[in-house]
């Protein structure tokens, strides 16, 4: 036992993942799933391997190479992320005397399975996201495997699902916000309100509410200014980019959204940012200010039924 630390360098150090901290139900079937989602792509997604994902007690024994070693680890907390976000490690082994280069070569199967793809669970049904984050340590022999190996860093996110079914409808605003970028971005693309779902697609827009403002305006009436949020999933990096590039541009060409066209009213685009480069997860792309200005009410007043007016005559 190497104590509770993670040894990126060595995949066969037995570790606690748990910190100890019990983990709830929730949290260990999520475990699970995750990582029998990853397992069952890479088996389908690696044929090289011939369906070995081991875990690390597994791969302390003798296995035919080349192997894949799957290791869970560390649960990190994000204000903006609204689910779990965890990490997993995956070693590649390859006999030694077929070299680096075979470990390369099934790195980059891995990497080509995983980044920025969604996965599902086969068994339970939950999806989540992995995004490559850059390799282990260094490239290594395994004296006791006679192997060859280099471990890869992935982050796995997973959107909690909600609590209790949601009854009320979305804010009117945010709806037609949605239906705008549905009709600019057209098929593929899917527009999702409030929040992920747990089934959600790539590629896809995320609108949510972020606040709302009042401006007095005048004595006939005031502005209800509110904040929105894009964050745009594609299924590239410039797939990404360019939806974010072509909503931005294509609000500031319109300069208002239709809040009911049948009744003329609409809501003006006061304010937008757009910055491709932002975490599409937790920041979002898109900074937006729509405003309304809303009549203010006013009390009926008795009219005047006669007016008498008399001229003095000297």
């Amino acid at each position: 036992m190497r104590g509770s630390q993670e040894n990126d360098d060595d995949p066969l150090a037995i570790i606690s993942h748990r910190g100890g901290q019990a983990r709830d139900g929730d949290g260990r079937k999520g475990d699970f799933a995750m990582r029998n989602g990853i397992r069952q792509r890479l088996i389908a997604a690696v044929p090289a391997v011939g369906g070995r994902v081991l875990d690390r007690h597994e791969a302390e024994v003798a296995a035919d190479k080349p192997y894949l070693v799957l290791a869970q680890g560390v649960e990190t907390e994000d204000e903006g992320w609204p689910g779990r976000r965890r990490t997993y490690k995956i070693w590649p082994y390859a006999d030694r005397a077929a070299g680096f280069a075979a470990v390369d070569a099934l790195s980059e199967a891995i990497i080509r399975a995983l980044d920025e793809e969604l996965l599902t669970d086969p068994d339970s049904g939950e999806t989540f996201t992995c995004r490559y984050q850059g390799a282990i340590g260094t490239e290594r022999v395994d004296g006791k495997t006679d192997a060859l190996t280099h471990g890869l860093r992935f982050r796995v996110d997973a959107v909690h699902p909600e609590g209790l079914a949601e009854t009320v409808p979305a804010d009117p605003w945010l709806q037609a916000l949605g239906e705008w970028t549905s009709q600019t971005l057209g098929a593929p693309w899917r527009v999702y309100l409030g929040r992920w779902p747990t089934d959600y697609d790539r590629p896809a827009v995320l609108w949510r509410l972020n606040g709302v403002d009042t401006a007095p305006g005048n004595a006939a009436a005031a502005e209800t200014r509110k904040r929105f949020v894009g964050h745009v999933l594609g299924r590239t990096d410039n797939d990404r980019e360019a939806a974010v590039v072509r909503v931005a541009e294509q609000l500031a060409a319109a300069g208002k959204i239709a809040l009911n066209a049948g009744e003329r009213r609409y809501m003006t685009v006061r304010q937008q940012a757009a910055d491709p480069s932002a975490d599409e997860w937790t920041e979002g792309q898109i900074g937006l200010t729509l405003g309304r200005r809303v009549v203010r009410p006013y009390e009926e007043e008795p009219l005047m039924e006669e007016v008498v007016f008399r001229r003095s005559i000297p």
